[in-house]
């Protein structure tokens, strides 16, 4: 440990500058050099250069920047009659620095004060039509999520019939994970909506992937637009997980400001396909009695999906689902917000609605539909049956959809960080460097990435460049106390230190 030390030790003495990088997805980068570079800027860390493209940037204030060169005979001599250009205008130097000055300074206070609301008591507050945000996300995040949820509770509550709710959700939107974990309660969790009064909504923005934010937010939203059929009924696991999933694969167009639901999710698809490779299946009673326990959300998720997008189904699995909350002849068990059905009245409410007395050839119909009309096709669809088939044990499965995935297109650094880690547990570490380069300029400003990329040169037997990664990860951030094993690591330092190993799932 001592090298890790003596890393942190180092940078604790680092001379503190003023520039500062705002990025689009919300990060701050400050106290190292910043350089305007073509195609955008360089961080000159001490221990390597970081480019950073415009289309990352929001904003960025370098120290001192006030500065023109001439371009030609007419712009050198207009300077030396004490002239410099100011947007669209020759004027005094001293004219244009004050007005820079002034700029900088307001710039810089606006940096700071942005910086300062990633504070959980320094939150940013909203309204919208039916909901309170509470968020430490950039603005212009939270109304892009804030945009979705307006738009999914309209078609919602129109599609099933529900009243809009007389009070508004409070909504709290976190910028990272550990944030989430550490303010809203949900530990163990990516989101939880809370179904006893105070009802509140919460759930965490993932800067590098918008589209899970979108599905873990629909999917959560959707325990709350389910509990307005009744407030005083909770919905069993089975059919109120499996619902969520369903509209968790909606799409979102922002420049239409609509929504597409009935889409398909592509990770619970991966797992239902393997289990019927792997001869498993599962019964329509077993699912409506709720005997499936995790397999809700998949096996649940492709059954409700073949009865909501099979026209001769839908309208009846619809009055059932209602059915289950609000008709009078249902037994229902428990009392207050707990109130809820069992496994066999479920299957009984289910076999009334939907006109069957034996569930068996709809359970062929089903199983039928899961394997000629369900297909994995898309980007998005390959990075996420990589990232299921990582998460559940399946390493080659799991290496033949990133490949997929990457030849696609994707453009996601989670997907090729995974895959590194992939490859260097499958002792590659040359490819792993390689995918992990590319990643880098995906996110150039992931720490975890560098440490990573020092683990892969070290393995390549390039234990110099690993300790400079190692070095460039800390000084990325070093508040970060997670990446002392991955430093550790890459620096080889300790004898006998551990393989390249994570839990399954991890990110």
């Amino acid at each position: 440990m001592r090298a890790a030390a003596a890393l942190l030790l180092g940078l604790a003495a680092a001379p503190v500058r003023a520039d500062i990088l705002a990025l689009k997805d919300g990060r701050f980068v400050e106290g190292v050099k910043i350089e305007r570079a073509e195609g955008g800027y360089k961080l000159l860390y001490k221990n390597g250069e970081v480019h950073v493209p415009d289309e990352l940037v929001k904003d960025c204030l370098i120290e001192g920047e006030t500065g023109f060169e001439p371009r030609n005979e007419e712009e050198r001599a207009k300077l030396e009659k004490g002239l410099v250009p100011f947007e669209g205008k020759w004027v005094t130097k001293a004219a244009r620095e004050a007005a820079v000055g002034k700029r900088l300074a307001e710039k810089k206070k606006k940096l700071e004060a942005a910086k300062a609301h990633r504070e959980w008591r320094n939150r940013y507050t909203s309204e919208s039509a039916n909901f309170k945000f509470e968020y430490t996300v950039d603005p212009e995040v939270q109304e892009k999520l804030r945009d979705l949820m307006e738009t999914y509770l309209s078609i919602f509550t129109k599609k099933w019939g529900i009243a809009r709710p007389k009070e508004k959700l409070k909504v709290c939107l976190y910028h990272d994970f550990e944030v989430f974990q550490q303010v809203s309660g949900g530990a163990g969790s990516l989101a939880y909506y809370r179904f006893v009064p105070p009802l509140e909504l919460n759930f965490f923005y993932e800067r590098l992937d918008f589209e899970f934010t979108a599905a873990v937010m629909f999917h959560e939203a959707n325990h709350y637009l389910t509990h307005l059929i009744n407030l005083d009924f909770h919905y069993p696991h089975n059919v109120n997980e499996a619902m969520a999933e369903y509209y968790g694969a909606s799409q979102w167009d922002p420049a239409r400001k609509e929504m597409t639901v009935g889409r398909i999710q592509e990770g619970r698809l991966m797992e239902v396909l393997t289990d019927i490779q792997g001869g498993q299946t599962h019964g329509l009673e077993d699912y409506l009695a709720n005997r499936l326990g995790y397999d809700n959300y998949s096996w649940g998720w492709s059954f409700v999906h073949f009865m909501m997008e099979t026209p001769k189904y839908a309208k009846r699995f619809q009055s059932f689902f209602l059915a289950l909350g609000r008709d009078s002849d249902v037994k229902r068990i428990g009392d207050g917000q707990g109130r809820t059905v069992d496994g066999d009245e479920i299957v009984r409410v289910f076999k009334k609605h939907l006109g069957v007395a034996d569930l068996g050839p709809l359970e062929k119909e089903w199983h039928e539909y899961v394997k000629s009309k369900l297909k994995v096709e898309s980007v998005r669809g390959y990075e996420q049956a990589a990232l299921k088939a990582d998460q559940t044990g399946q390493p080659t499965r799991a290496r033949r959809f990133f490949r997929l995935a990457l030849e696609k297109g994707s453009t996601n650094p989670m997907v090729y960080r995974e895959y590194a880690e992939n490859l260097l547990l499958d002792d590659k570490p040359a490819e792993a460097v390689e995918i992990l380069r590319k990643a880098i300029t995906l996110d150039p400003l992931s720490a975890p990435l560098y440490a990573r990329l020092g683990t892969a040169l070290r393995k390549q037997g390039k234990k110099e460049e690993a300790k400079r990664m190692a070095a460039l990860a800390k000084e990325i951030d070093p508040d970060d106390l997670d990446l002392l094993d991955a430093v550790v690591e890459a620096v080889g330092e300790a004898a006998g230190s551990k393989p390249a190993s994570r839990p399954a799932g991890s990110k």
